[in-house]
């Protein structure tokens, strides 16, 4: 299979957003490692370390939405996986900004329990990362190739009935009255 410019241009953004999950990871590990310096210290900073982990776990998810990101780009490589790919890049959108809800809102009850402002950097830093890969999949989403609009199927031939649409009395039936109609 030769490399068309399409084929290249998405690798190329393949690499870039496996690169900037990559760095989101790295981020995370060294927020996780200030994170635990902060609860080791001799008074134990809870604002600080609520903050240094809201801002780790918006890393940590940012990563994985890059490389769900990057996933629905190979799915949609070709027509058979551009409907998967749609989806994948749904539920990313769903997600981060379900995430992004959840970290403004768990901040600003960090914010008013400890009247510090570190658990409320940490979750702002958090749903801006998260409102960012919100936007990315749902621009990614709108880039995708549309597929041609399948031919309606053929309409299903009338065949006239030889039979009447009226029912057909029964004698003694249900339809007619009998001795239990004034039974009540």
């Amino acid at each position: 299979m030769t490399a068309t410019p399409a084929v290249i241009s998405g690798s190329r953004r393949a690499v870039r957003l496996v690169s900037g999950a990559t760095a989101a990871v790295v981020v995370t590990l060294v927020l996780t490692g200030l994170l635990g310096a902060a609860l080791a210290a001799h008074p134990p900073g809870a604002a600080t370390a609520l903050g240094l982990g809201l801002g780790a776990a918006g890393a940590a998810v940012l990563a994985t939405g890059l490389l769900a990101v990057a996933r629905a780009g190979a799915l949609a490589r070709h027509p058979s996986g551009r409907a998967r790919a749609a989806a994948v890049l749904t539920r990313c959108l769903l997600a981060s900004t379900v995430g992004a809800v959840a970290m403004a809102v768990v901040g600003v009850v960090a914010v008013s329990g400890t009247r510090a402002p570190a658990p409320g950097l940490g979750a702002g830093a958090a749903a801006a990362l998260l409102v960012g890969l919100a936007t990315l999949a749902g621009r990614s989403r709108r880039r995708l190739p549309v597929a041609a609009p399948a031919a309606p199927a053929p309409p299903v031939p009338f065949i006239p009935s030889q039979r009447s649409a009226e029912p057909v009395p029964v004698p003694g039936g249900a339809s007619e009255p009998g001795p239990a109609a004034g039974a009540r």
